[in-house]
């Protein structure tokens, strides 16, 4: 049932940016927006962690923006190595012209290696971000806020919280 309803929500996604896209002839100025995130991270007991997350997105309307992100993310310490890829969709919903209320659905895959045994494990997740933030004004924008999974189970998820503040750069073409 659970995967029935995310799949629900990412046909939706799809459908209502299709609709409107196919309304205007071509982009429109100043409507395609490209961003990200870039993070680069290191600690303790040999801590090394990369991560990207590119994505790319329309202003469907003055206030409505849809598009849809990818992310890679490898980290290796002492004990375990591991690398994620997600894909997904997102909408945000503009009030005014600094703060936003976003949607974001992720499919998250990757694997895990122990370092000491060689055991590895395939992992998978879906995602159902819900949250807001804030965002400069100007052609390029700083982008930060704070999200939660709606679908987090503590027991069986491969993140610690369902919590995730967001952070990066968007450029207005």
């Amino acid at each position: 049932m659970k995967k029935l309803f995310i799949l629900i929500i990412l046909f939706s996604f799809i459908g209502i940016s299709q609709a409107q896209v196919g309304v205007a002839s071509g982009f429109q100025d100043g409507k395609l927006r490209v961003g990200g995130g870039l993070g680069l991270g290191f600690g303790n007991n040999g801590y090394f962690g990369f991560n990207i997350s590119p994505y790319a997105g329309y202003m469907l309307t003055p206030q409505l923006e849809g598009g849809m992100t990818v992310g890679y993310q490898y980290a290796k310490n002492d004990f375990v190595k591991w690398s994620m890829f997600s894909v997904g969709p997102y909408a945000n919903y503009y009030i005014g012209q600094m703060f936003f209320a976003r949607a974001h659905y992720e499919y998250f895959t990757g694997n895990q290696e122990e370092e000491s045994t060689g055991a590895e494990y395939d992992f998978d997740e879906s995602a159902l971000w819900l949250g807001g933030g804030y965002q400069s004004t100007g052609r390029v924008r700083f982008q930060a806020g704070l999200m939660y999974n709606v679908l987090y189970d503590e027991d069986e998820s491969i993140f610690s919280s369902a919590l995730r503040p967001f952070a990066g750069i968007a450029v207005s073409l």
